[in-house]
């Protein structure tokens, strides 16, 4: 089968030198499609029959483990079909070639003092490009297949912080056939209800990266954009609470809330000529945890654009997790002060009366 896709906001798409070009690979796509299988619970189809996700995951990408190796039964490739090209762009703050809010989105990707963090990316160009989903099984699972591609193209990405509304997909107007409903194709897998999927309001003339960046930083920023304290938004406690708990090294075990949001935090505590990681593993650049909402800007098959929220509830914080921070230059040590990691925030992002919803 084939599916038209677009991809409607800027793309960090690393090729094989992601510094000077940035690519539609097969590969990402692919890598995509199984995070979306796996997250959903696989197919109620083959759940039916008895199989597992990891079974069901085996059978249709294929595994590679111990000494048992199998090839996947779906193949998948892209092309271009038109000549977007990326360019090699540094993301410094107040950058006008970036629509409104992706400044916020992309601060991790800033240059440093000590690193040049730019690379290409698709700006003032955007890829439009084929996808080929060539399924080798059972001609029972064809249907499924075509559920997987076409979820991909409701909610799906592409790229480096995808998750924070970088390389967002829609269905082509070029596509040549009917696309089925978003609740058609939901159902078919297993576990639908592992994401609660969610809009936010917006006006004929808004930037949906910019409505997406305001909603976070509502909740998450100790900071408003104008360098003073974010008081008055909903989330403002919760990051007061943690931005204090950064600034007292020597208390352990404090409660914090951002955490659940993703990890790893850079937090710069001026006046103490410190720094502060906060991080998943009580190893320092240990591992990450991938923040369990998704914003996503989205057009539906009116044109009608839309800012979406998706909460992934298959992946949020694990329970009794700690959270681990590292502090810095002035205050280095072996261990790292140990933090509990409460729901509250992302539970009250849930329930922001300002998010509808989910109306394809």
């Amino acid at each position: 089968m084939k599916i038209n896709l677009d991809i409607i906001s800027p793309a960090l798409c690393g090729g094989a030198v992601p510094k000077e070009n940035a690519e539609i690979r097969a590969a990402s796509v692919r890598g995509q499609l199984r995070w979306w299988f796996r997250l959903l619970g696989g197919f109620t189809s083959l759940q039916q029959q008895g199989m597992d996700v990891r079974e069901q995951e085996d059978r249709i990408f294929g595994v590679v483990r111990d000494n048992n190796c199998k090839a996947g039964k779906l193949q998948v490739r892209t092309r271009m079909t038109n000549n977007a090209n990326s360019e090699r762009r540094a993301f410094d703050e107040n950058n006008r070639a970036f629509p409104s809010g992706s400044g916020y989105f992309l601060f991790p990707m800033r240059n440093t003092k000590t690193v040049d963090n730019s690379r290409a990316i698709f700006l003032n160009q955007l890829p439009e490009f084929e996808l080929f989903l060539n399924w080798r099984g059972d001609s029972a699972l064809a249907a499924d297949i075509a559920a997987l591609g076409y979820l991909y193209g409701y909610l799906g990405s592409l790229g480096m912080r995808s998750r924070r509304a970088m390389g967002a997909l829609a269905f082509s107007k070029d596509q040549d056939k009917s696309i089925p409903a978003y609740k058609d194709v939901i159902s078919h897998f297993a576990a639908p209800n592992n994401i609660t999927v969610k809009e936010l309001p917006m006006q004929n003339n808004d930037n949906a990266i910019s409505v997406l960046a305001s909603w976070l930083r509502s909740w998450r920023a100790y900071l408003n954009e104008r360098r003073q304290e974010n008081r008055g938004a909903p989330g403002f406690e919760y990051a007061r609470n943690d931005h204090d708990v950064g600034y007292a090294p020597d208390a352990q075990g404090r409660q914090t809330y951002r955490p659940a949001l993703g990890l790893p935090i850079i937090q710069r505590l001026k006046g103490l000529n410190d720094t502060c990681q906060w991080e998943f593993s009580d190893n320092r650049g240990g591992a990450r945890f991938a923040s369990p909402v998704i914003l996503r800007p989205y057009i539906n098959s009116a044109g009608t654009r839309k800012a979406l929220v998706i909460f992934v509830d298959a992946y949020k914080y694990p329970e009794g997790n700690q959270v681990y921070l590292h502090y810095g230059r002035a205050r280095r040590r072996s261990e790292p002060k140990e933090c509990s990691v409460s729901q509250e925030l992302y539970q009250a992002m849930k329930n922001d009366r300002r998010l509808a919803t989910f109306s394809p």
